[in-house]
């Protein structure tokens, strides 16, 4: 009786976990092509708006492979250049895999990352959410990133605070 008891006891605990578990996970995301029009379309434009609110601080990444910090390679002037235009055409064709990597992160993490400035080495990024979501996490999104293996350093930028 005693060991029937703890096993139903250990099943209902599983359950239990398993619901508390599941209401911490981001919420779902779009896939694929679907991904990549979102992150496309909230990177062409001049944030924060009505519809598209970003975090107060930024995040500073740098990709494993040079070929992806190449492709997000872009100062503070040609990002704002290619927001006022907002057309996809206007971005050198490197920019599309830099987005297709984007959008990865968007789809494994549901960090919707919108970029600052970019060199060589780093990029710096904001986070992105719906104007009536809550406001996104930057200790919550560098810790979900720091285990992305496609990303070699990831780090909260010291002067702003989440």
């Amino acid at each position: 009786m005693y060991y029937a008891s703890l096993r139903g006891f250990s099943l209902l605990t599983f359950v239990m976990s398993s619901f508390a578990l599941s209401a911490c996970s981001p919420p779902p995301v779009a896939e694929g092509a679907a991904a990549l029009d979102v992150v496309a379309e909230v990177n062409l434009q001049d944030l924060p708006n009505r519809d598209w609110q970003l975090s107060a601080g930024t995040l500073q990444l740098s990709f494993c492979r040079n070929k992806m910090n190449d492709a997000l390679l872009a100062d503070a002037e040609d990002l704002n250049r290619w927001r006022l235009v907002q057309e996809a055409s206007a971005l050198p064709e490197r920019r599309r895999l830099g987005l297709q990597q984007l959008a990865a992160i968007y789809q494994d993490h549901a960090i919707l990352l919108w970029q600052e400035w970019g060199t060589v080495s780093s990029q710096s990024y904001r986070l992105a959410a719906p104007a009536d979501a809550p406001p996104p996490s930057l200790t919550d999104a560098l810790a979900r990133l720091g285990r992305d293996d496609a990303i070699c350093y990831s780090a909260l930028d010291s002067s702003q605070e989440d």
